[in-house]
C-alpha cells in the first residue's frame, strides 16, 4: 500500500539510483587510486634502471656472461627485493631475470615500444609495459638503454614484482574494503536523509494538491488550492482553482437555472389559469342557462372566451419566441434599412392604442441619420414591445416621448414616459420573463409579461443593450443601444 503513494515509489527510484551510483562512484575510487599509485611509483623510480645500467655497463658491454652480474644484481635486488629486473635485447627478446617470487616468466619476449618511450619522455610520462609473468598484464616500470655483448638492449625493471602485488593486493584489499565502504556508506546515509527530506518537502505541495482534488470530489466545490512559486506545481494549483472556479460557476448557474425553472412553471402556471378559468366558467354559464339568456349576453361571453384564447395563445407564442431567442436558435436575417422610418412605422402602428389613453406620443424622425444594418423585423418586435411597455404603463393624458440618435458607433433609441417609474428594488429584475412590479399579479394588464424579455434577447442578439431608469422628472426611461453596423 505505501508503494502506491508518489512520495514512496520516487523515494524508492532516488535509493535504488543512489545505491547504483554510489557503487560506480566507489569502483571509480578504486581504479583512480591504483592509476595514481602507478603514476607515483613510476615518477619516483624513474632513474632507477639508469642506475642499474650504470653498474652493469662495464660487465656487459663487451661480453655478456650472466653469472658474471649475478652479484651486482643480487646487491641491487637486497635494496629493493620488492623489484624484478630483465636485460632485453633490441628485439625485445629476455636474455635474462632476476626476481623474486615463485611465479615463473612465461614470456620469451616483450614490446619494446613503451621501453623508447619512456626513455624519450625521461620517465616523466606515465607508461604501462608487459609483464613477462602474465600473459596480458602491464605494469609500471623503469627502464634505460644498455649496451649488451657490443649490441644495443635494455635494462627493464618492474617496479611492482608479483611478491609486492600479492602483498600490496592484501593491503589494498583491507583498507579499501574498511576505508571505501565507510565513507560509501556515511554518504549513502547523508544523502539519503538530505534527499529524502527535500522529497518530502517537494511532494508536500503535490498531496495538498491531492487533497484539493479529493475535497472538491467530495462536493466541497468552494475549496481552493494555495498557490506557492510561479513552477509547474503552481501552475497546475493555478489551472486547478480556475477549473473549480468554473465548474463551481456552472453548478450556481444550473441551481439558478433549477430555480428560475421552477419560477417559470410557477408564473405560467398561474398566468395561463385566470384565462383558462374565464373561459370554462363562461362557457359553463352558456351550457347552464341555454336559451334562458340573450343572445347579446350569449355574444358577450363568446367574445370574452375568444379574446381569453387570443391572449392565452399570444403567451404561448411569445414563450415559444423567448426560448428560441434565448438558445440562439433564430438567426438574424440581417439587411440595411433606415431605422428613423422603422420607428416611425411602429409609432403609427401603435396609435390606436395610444388614442384609446388620449396619450401623446412625441417622436420627430431624423431622415439624415444612416441605415442601420440588422433584421428588421426582430428589431421592430423589439420596439414595438417597449412602446407597448410605455403605452400600458402611461396614465390617461399622459406623454411618451420617443428619439433617436447616434454616435460614432452606435444608433441609441430613447423611450421616455410620463408614469409613476420603476421600483427601485424592480429594477434589476424589469427585463426577466414573467416579472410584473405588480406582485399581487393580476390580470388587469394585458400584456404576457414577455415583451421586455423578448426586447432584451433580441437588442443582444444584435449586439447591443437595453437598460431601464427612472427619470428625475418621473416616469421610465427605456434604452436601446445598436451598433451601426451588426
Amino acid at each position: 500500500m505505501m508503494l502506491r503513494s508518489f512520495y514512496a515509489r520516487i523515494s524508492l527510484l532516488f535509493l535504488l539510483l543512489v545505491f547504483i551510483l554510489g557503487g560506480a562512484s566507489l569502483m571509480i575510487a578504486f581504479n583512480a587510486s591504483r592509476h595514481l599509485f602507478d603514476e607515483v611509483e613510476q615518477l619516483l623510480n624513474r632513474e632507477y634502471a639508469s642506475s642499474i645500467a650504470k653498474e652493469l655497463e662495464s660487465v656487459v658491454g663487451e661480453s655478456f656472461q650472466e653469472a658474471d652480474i649475478k652479484d651486482a644484481i643480487h646487491y641491487m635486488m637486497v635494496l629493493n627485493p620488492m623489484v624484478e629486473i630483465y636485460l632485453i635485447d633490441e628485439a625485445g627478446g629476455i636474455l635474462c631475470y632476476f626476481a623474486g617470487g615463485s611465479d615463473t616468466v612465461i614470456r620469451d619476449r616483450i614490446d619494446t615500444e613503451p621501453l623508447e618511450q619512456f626513455h624519450s619522455s625521461r620517465g616523466f610520462k606515465t607508461i604501462l609495459g608487459d609483464d613477462p609473468r602474465s600473459t596480458n598484464s602491464r605494469k609500471p616500470f623503469s627502464a634505460a638503454p644498455l649496451l649488451i655483448d657490443n649490441e644495443d638492449g635494455w635494462v627493464y625493471v618492474i617496479l611492482r614484482g608479483e611478491s609486492y602485488d600479492h602483498s600490496l593486493a592484501m593491503a589494498q584489499s583491507n583498507y579499501y574494503v574498511r576505508s571505501g565502504l565507510l565513507t560509501f556508506f556515511i554518504a549513502l546515509l547523508a544523502t539519503l536523509v538530505a534527499g529524502l527530506f527535500l522529497f518530502f518537502i517537494l511532494t508536500n505541495r503535490l498531496r495538498k494538491l491531492n487533497l484539493g482534488v479529493q475535497a472538491f470530489g467530495e462536493g466541497h466545490y468552494e475549496h481552493r488550492i494555495e498557490v506557492k512559486g510561479q513552477d509547474e506545481l503552481a501552475q497546475l494549483s493555478i489551472a486547478f482553482n480556475e477549473m473549480a472556479q468554473s465548474i463551481q460557476g456552472g453548478i450556481d448557474k444550473l441551481k439558478e437555472s433549477d430555480k428560475f425553472r421552477s419560477q417559470l412553471i410557477a408564473n405560467i402556471s398561474h398566468d395561463l389559469r385566470s384565462p383558462l378559468t374565464s373561459i370554462r366558467g363562461h362557457l359553463e354559464t352558456l351550457l347552464l342557462t341555454e336559451n334562458r339568456i340573450s343572445e347579446d349576453k350569449q355574444r358577450e361571453y363568446v367574445e370574452i372566451s375568444l379574446q381569453n384564447v387570443a391572449g392565452f395563445q399570444k403567451m404561448v407564442e411569445e414563450l415559444l419566441d423567448l426560448a428560441k431567442l434565448e438558445a440562439r436558435q433564430i438567426s438574424p436575417q440581417r439587411s440595411a434599412f433606415s431605422a428613423a422610418e422603422l420607428v416611425q412605422d411602429v409609432v403609427l402602428k401603435m396609435r390606436p392604442q395610444s388614442d384609446n389613453k388620449k396619450i401623446t406620443m412625441a417622436y420627430t424622425p431624423d431622415p439624415s441619420l444612416p441605415l442601420l444594418s440588422g433584421d428588421i423585423g426582430l428589431i421592430e418586435r423589439a420596439l414595438t414591445n417597449i412602446i407597448d411597455n410605455a403605452i400600458e404603463h402611461t396614465p390617461q393624458s399622459g406623454t411618451i416621448t420617443i428619439s433617436l440618435s447616434q454616435n460614432p458607433k452606435h444608433f441609441i433609441l430613447s423611450v421616455s414616459d410620463s408614469g409613476k417609474g420603476i421600483p427601485q428594488a424592480d429594477l434589476p429584475h424589469i427585463f426577466e420573463r414573467f416579472y410584473r412590479a405588480d406582485k399581487s399579479r393580476t390580470r388587469t394588464s394585458k400584456g404576457t409579461g414577455l415583451g421586455l424579455a423578448i426586447a432584451k434577447e433580441v437588442t443582444e442578439l444584435h449586439g447591443g443593450t437595453i437598460e431601464a431608469e427612472n427619470s428625475t422628472e418621473g416616469g421610465a426611461i427605456f434604452t436601446i443601444t445598436l451598433p451601426l453596423t451588426v
